[in-house]
């Protein structure tokens, strides 16, 4: 008998994840993808990506966070250079931390848990050594234990280490899925051209509500505007001053990251977003930058008239309920999806692997009643603070 065939369609965390634990069970295993991996137009694919382990009350999330903070420092271990980076992660309140609201709540289960968060109303001069004005922001608090992944680096390791299991890449869109009856027998591609699999996984991001209708209730593909802009001085924006930070992350959306090598500080916004085909997304437009810009002005002066250097649109493949969705179809044998990563799926890479090979097999698994097959209403309610 030879050996079973995986197809893997999308070459971004969660099918380099799956696709390398599958090789490591002993699967014949090929991955293929629209674009070279990084695929630039995919949400996986950035300069940096939060990890953190802040999620409210939610306990299931805190400690998926929590084991996926052990992969990283594991792989910062064996890799030839470190691609996360311990600097902490700061949320910033308008209104002082009560009960109930995103930030109290994450910062008492982050003590609850053992960690030393540290309150801002209680110790104002932690952020003394950035660029600041904090007039219109009362409370929050910063947490050691986050910081941010080099994230297009971080693929190609992944790329890289995949190759080197044996794992085959292709290039190629993928149109529909190939079936035999009740069973997946693979892919069509948009060439016409067929690949074959014992078992197929849809990867793709925010392109999975197309390659699979029947998800299109919960899962939908949404641009969500990343800037850039070039401050004077780019020094502040490094360091202990300046670790990425989210600003009333689960009102108002806003977060931020330290100054890359060139000087560049990336500006995003975690709203509702804007539903678009990830094919025809919008730009961020003048409108965007404007409202940016306004935001920057009461806390970072200085970055709100600096010159703008880069912008993109991120399209998130947002779940009604903020979660994956990561297991296989009930009435197509041979068939699973991976996606639906709604803005914070990266962090995780280090811990999806086994997760997605398991939903490919058929195994067991502790954490796979939370990404379950379900439609538009089954999940929990959605939140917007999971970025």
């Amino acid at each position: 008998m030879g050996r079973r065939r995986a197809l893997v369609v999308g070459g971004g965390v969660f099918g380099l994840a799956g696709a390398i634990e599958l090789r490591e069970r002993a699967w014949s295993v090929t991955v293929v993808d629209a674009r070279s991996i990084p695929n630039p137009e995919a949400s996986s694919s950035d300069v940096s990506k939060l990890v953190r382990m802040d999620y409210g009350t939610d306990l299931f999330y805190h400690e998926f966070a929590e084991a996926a903070l052990e992969g990283w420092e594991r792989w910062n271990r064996d890799w030839p250079r470190p691609l996360f980076h311990e600097t902490g992660f700061l949320l910033l309140s308008a209104k002082e931390m009560k009960e109930g609201g995103f930030e109290h709540d994450s910062y008492e289960t982050l003590k609850g848990r053992g960690y030393r968060p540290v309150r801002l109303a209680a110790h104002g001069d932690v952020l003394s050594a950035g660029p600041w004005k904090l007039d219109d922001y009362a409370d929050g608090y910063l947490s050691r234990r986050a910081g941010w992944v080099e994230a297009n680096e971080a693929l190609v390791r992944l790329r890289d280490l995949a190759e080197g299991a044996g794992v085959e890449f292709r290039q190629g869109a993928a149109k529909r899925l190939a079936l035999h009856g009740a069973r997946a027998t693979g892919v069509i591609l948009d060439t016409g051209s067929r690949l074959a699999a014992d078992a197929t996984l849809i990867a793709t991001g925010a392109w999975t509500p197309n390659l699979v209708p029947e998800l299109k209730t919960l899962l939908s593909p949404v641009a969500q505007p990343v800037l850039h802009f070039a401050p004077r001085r780019p020094e502040l924006y490094r360091g202990v001053g300046f670790p990425p930070w989210a600003a009333d992350t689960a009102r108002a959306g806003w977060y931020g990251f330290p100054a890359r090598p060139d000087g560049s500080v990336k500006v995003g916004h975690h709203g509702r977003g804007v539903r678009a085909e990830p094919d025809s997304r919008p730009p961020p437009g003048r409108k965007h930058e404007a409202r940016t810009r306004d935001f920057l002005k009461g806390c970072l002066p200085d970055l709100a008239v600096a010159p703008l250097v880069a912008s993109r649109t991120c399209m998130y493949c947002d779940s009604a309920d903020g979660d994956f969705l990561i297991a296989r179809h009930p009435q197509i044998r041979g068939f699973s999806v991976a996606a639906g990563g709604s803005g914070h799926g990266f962090k995780f890479v280090p811990v999806l692997g086994e997760l997605v090979a398991d939903a490919v097999e058929g195994r067991e698994n502790p954490r796979a009643e939370r990404f379950k097959w379900r439609t538009e209403g089954e999940g929990r309610e959605a939140s917007r603070s999971t970025a």
